[in-house]
């Protein structure tokens, strides 16, 4: 019996050249898929020396975070983390013992603040999902604007002061002439 769409028609070689027209698709998403991985690898490497604290699990939680349809399961997480640690006795109990009693929420505009600025810091469509005039579209618009204005004008300090700092600390390169 053969299996729907398989096509007995073409020859071992037709059937060979197919599958490497499919095969070539393969490759093509397999080795852009590994090209990004070994950027987002550099790119990791560059802000963790920046930066010790910016490690590769922050940027996995933010891109989870980021991506994620439900912006109550990292709160939820959070707050049993925090529990878990509470419990160990690594960090003082903050709440008392009770959970509700903390304050780990934002309210409606706190967010929209939040995911407008988001959204400006890195660059993404100047579009919310507000309806167009409304008091949350303006909210996040504002705030998208707030946020691509702060990166627009920092961002360049950032990295000068970065570089300078780079320069500082790695010796200057020796000609083989001076160096004897």
């Amino acid at each position: 019996m053969t299996t729907a769409a398989h096509n007995s028609k073409l020859d071992d070689g037709q059937r060979q050249k197919l599958f490497a027209y499919h095969f070539r698709k393969e490759l093509a998403a397999e080795t852009a898929r590994r090209e990004a991985a070994a950027d987002k690898t550099a790119n990791r490497k560059v802000a963790k020396a920046a930066d010790p604290t910016f490690t590769g699990q922050k940027f996995d939680h933010y891109l989870k975070a980021h991506f994620g349809e439900d912006d109550q399961k990292p709160v939820d997480r959070l707050k049993s983390d925090r529990e878990n640690l509470e419990w160990l006795g690594l960090i003082p109990s903050t709440s008392g013992g009770d959970l509700l009693a903390q304050v780990d929420r934002v309210d409606n505009e706190q967010l929209i603040q939040a995911k407008g600025y988001k959204a400006g810091l890195l660059g993404l469509e100047r579009r919310s999902m507000f309806d167009g005039g409304s008091a949350d579209d303006k909210l996040w618009l504002a705030s998208y604007d707030a946020g691509k204005a702060e990166y627009e004008t920092e961002i360049p300090d950032i990295l000068a002061r970065l570089e300078d700092d780079a320069d500082v600390e790695s010796p200057p390169d020796l000609d083989e002439d001076e160096a004897a």
